[in-house]
């Protein structure tokens, strides 16, 4: 029901102004008040907004009704009409300012009165539904944070309404500014493709659709989008541009979270499901579809087929409820089948997703591929206990089966043997052959190996050559000794490796639990120690372990030590034995021989020294030493006493076996200022038998300039086709020889007859180990002899090589 229309007035003459009610009543306008100052207006105004205002220019008090209607809140929109016998230009002017509903000069008629009323009522009904229709747009506009345009494209002026215009000092709704200056806040990424949006507009009267960049204050870019239509109007001639700006800012935003959330979601390796709340798959991705092989077709609007009931018992089911009820979190490894029915390892997760309220919308699954992780970790757990090359077991699970054996031979008092074998000249075959036939050697020596030996026996490959063999429930050591003999005597069996028949030979070391040692560790050390004892023996055979042997490798390992500390404190030294001219007596070489001067046994000859530098590798070392100190005091003694004396050094069969050795040598000399000549390098006839390598070495030694001696001679089965070959220029008859002259035949004739040989083939003779007067005369008749033995003296000094007693010899 409408409220009848309240009226009031404001006339200062309470005569008129009770007349004006009357008339109004008369009218029908029931509901009427009347103030008769300005102020009182106001404040009646505040208490009870009347409808409409009938309004007295001139009034008593310190307002007129021109200040009145100028002081009416505008927000209430009260319509007021001026009532007055005055109607001056300024008074007019005046009142215009405050916008009047109506202007009614006294006196003026009843119908006058109520259709100026009635308009005044009808104009503010309609200003209001305006109004409000504006708020809800402005409103609307700024929550869609955009803002209406206007240009004038004569005068370039932009009005823009509305909080989407991207000024960040923007205050007012309405802003007015040129063309120009809002180009200037486009940024100059963008500014160009703004221009030509616009300029296609007012050219062709089309329709603009832009989106472009500005900078904030914090130098920010924020996203804007312009949209719009050239408008004529050809009556005043003129062409604007209408449209609308919105702050996409935060759709952009959004967007771009989105497109990377798609990016990821489309490209992640990791298969991706949404799930309903009913674990129904309504979108998954191309991983996923990678991953499993299966189809939208069998995917979507169903559980993921792993969670088929007939894949898991209810207690899984019971657990994947329970993680996403309670903790909203459920992760789990599974083993499945992909599509084709190939196993595959997956890694499940699946995370519940809520809304603001806190109520479950869906779930994400990722699903990772682990197969090839599970796969390399099985492999990697095979490496960790299985050898590469044969597929034995390495040392670890070795170690591991012999604990386990030794536990079970401790409770039924029964024994255990380990067997350490060692392929015998292994790194012969790979120097020669290469490692391609060193692994098939290795290959057949494991399968000849496992072929003789029990199924319940462990069989392992402890690295290199090396090979391990452990047997449960053997009786005694005889038995350990004869499986050791049996496993010896296949492997000798011939075999061919890249056209090359071939046999090998092992050396095997044998220890016993309980007798040798209780645990895995003490096992295969002993058994390791026992087999180089068998080394020692001269290979192709096999030792059981005595408590001396680790005396004894504890000594080697000791002595090792203190060679090299020997060798790093310049504690080894060089003593030169004479050689004499058989019928002169006088001194034509020395012989280099090493000795120790060590801290706590005072001096040690090189039987204690050479074994030890030769298997520890010192022998390359000491070797290059010894090279290097001879040929330094050989021509320290040149210069000192001018004597051309030979100094012959021994050479071992390992710097023989070194590339560039004989350029090593070349070197030296060339350092110590020794002349070639002077030199005689001593080898022995082991060293050369059929070692092409070697005999080359020799030959390039000749060329240096050296002389090349056979030391030990007669004692290495000389083959003479060979001797007639090589490029030496003496022999050293051995000692062995010498020790049964004269009364031994047989010693006189073999010394007759290399002596012969030397003879024919041109080559110097040095007979070593003369010790007795009669030895000396048995041998200085033959014709160039050299003599070297204790009968001369023994080796010496350097200090003392060049005293009377030894410069001429006079042993008669």
């Amino acid at each position: 029901m409408e409220h009848p229309v309240h009226v009031m007035i404001v006339e200062d003459e309470r005569i008129i102004a009770l007349h004006l009610r009357k008339q109004l009543e008369k009218l029908g306008y029931q509901r009427t008040s009347a103030h008769t100052r300005g102020n009182d207006a106001l404040e009646a105004i505040k208490l009870d907004p009347p409808d409409i205002i009938l309004m007295d220019i001139r009034i008593d008090g310190d307002i007129d009704g021109i200040e009145t209607a100028a002081g009416i809140p505008p927000n209430l929109m009260i319509p007021v009409i001026y009532v007055s016998a005055h109607s001056e230009d300024a008074t007019l002017a005046r009142a215009q300012k405050t916008r009047p509903y109506g202007f009614l000069i006294k006196p003026f008629s009843d119908r006058e009165l109520h259709a100026t009323i009635q308009m005044a009522l009808e104009r503010r009904t309609a200003e209001v539904a305006l109004s409000e229709t504006r708020q809800r747009l402005s409103l609307a506009m700024n929550a869609a944070r955009m803002s209406c345009w206007e240009i004038d494209v004569d005068t370039r002026q932009m009005h823009s309404t509305g909080l989407g215009n991207f000024d960040p000092l923007q205050e007012a709704e309405t802003v007015t500014e040129s063309w120009d200056t809002f180009l200037e806040r486009v940024s100059s990424e963008d500014r160009d493709m703004v221009r030509k949006a616009f300029a296609y507009a007012v050219d062709h009267g089309e329709f603009y659709d832009v989106v472009f960049r500005s900078l904030d204050d914090d130098q920010n870019y924020r996203w804007f989008r312009a949209r719009g239509k050239s408008f004529g109007d050809e009556r005043k001639g003129s062409q604007r541009i209408v449209g609308m700006m919105q702050d996409i800012t935060d759709q952009r935003m959004t967007q771009d979270k989105l497109r990377e959330a798609m990016t990821v979601f489309e490209t992640t390796q990791d298969g991706i499901l949404i799930l309903d709340p009913d674990l129904n798959v309504s979108n998954a991705n191309r991983a996923y579809y990678s991953i499993t092989g299966e189809t939208e077709k069998n995917t979507l609007h169903k559980p993921p087929y792993f969670f088929s009931p007939n894949e898991h018992p209810a207690e899984f089911f019971q657990e994947l409820f329970a993680g996403i009820g309670t903790r909203r979190h459920w992760r789990r490894d599974l083993d499945t089948r992909n599509a084709k029915g190939n196993p595959i390892s997956l890694a499940l997760q699946v995370i519940a997703v809520e809304n603001e309220e806190d109520e479950l919308t869906h779930f994400v699954m990722i699903v990772s591929d682990r197969t090839a992780i599970r796969q390399a970790e099985q492999e990697l757990h095979y490496l960790a206990q299985y050898d590469g090359l044969t597929s034995l077991p390495n040392r670890l699970l070795a170690t591991d089966r012999l604990n386990r054996a030794i536990e079970r031979c401790e409770a039924n008092g029964s024994m255990v043997t380990c067997l350490f074998l060692d392929i015998d000249d292994f790194k012969t075959i790979n120097d020669t052959l290469g490692h391609a036939a060193g692994d098939q050697v290795i290959l057949i020596a494991a399968t000849r190996i496992k072929g003789i030996t029990e199924r319940t026996d462990t069989i392992s490959r402890l690295g290199g050559d090396e090979f391990l063999i452990i047997r449960e429930n053997i009786p005694n050591e005889t038995a350990a000794a004869n499986l050791a003999q049996k496993i010896i005597q296949e492997l000798q069996r011939p075999f061919y490796i890249s056209g090359h028949e071939m046999n090998i030979s092992a050396s095997v070391g044998i220890s016993m639990y309980p007798d040798h040692g209780r645990s895995s560790h003490d096992l295969i050390r002993l058994a390791d120690t026992a087999m180089y004892a068998a080394k020692d023996r001269g290979r192709r055979t096999l030792a059981l372990y005595e408590p001396e042997m680790t005396a004894n490798a504890t000594h080697y390992m000791t002595r090792s030590l203190e060679l090299r500390r020997g060798l790093d404190n310049d504690e080894l030294v060089l003593h030169y034995q004479p050689q004499i001219d058989g019928i002169s007596g006088e001194m034509v070489g020395v012989e280099a021989l090493l000795r120790w001067n060590h801290p706590i046994h005072g001096l040690v000859g090189p039987s204690e020294i050479i074994p030890i530098a030769e298997k520890s590798g010192l022998i390359i070392e000491i070797g290059s030493w010894v090279l290097r100190e001879a040929c330094k005091q050989a021509r320290i003694w040149q210069d000192e006493y001018g004597e051309k004396i030979q100094m012959a050094v021994n050479v071992s069969a390992r710097q023989l076996q070194l590339a560039g050795f004989a350029d090593s040598i070349a070197h030296e000399l060339a350092i110590s200022g020794l002349p070639a000549k002077h030199l005689e390098i001593e080898v022995t006839e082991s060293m050369i038998q059929d070692e092409d390598s070697m005999i080359q070495t020799l030959h390039d030694l000749r060329e240096v300039g050296v002389s090349l001696a056979i030391d030990d001679f007669g004692t290495g089965y000389s083959c003479l086709r060979s001797i007639k070959s090589l490029p030496i220029s003496r022999i050293k008859i051995d000692r062995a020889f010498v020790n049964g002259l004269p009364g031994n035949s047989d010693d006189v004739a073999l010394i007759n007859a290399m002596l012969a040989m030397a003879n024919a083939l041109g080559l110097k003779v040095t007979a070593e180990g003369v010790e007795t007067k009669k030895q000396y005369e048995f041998l200085r008749e033959v014709p160039g002899i050299e003599l070297q033995g204790f009968l001369f003296g023994k080796p010496v000094p350097a200090n003392e090589v060049f005293a009377p007693t030894i410069r001429k010899a006079k042993p008669f």
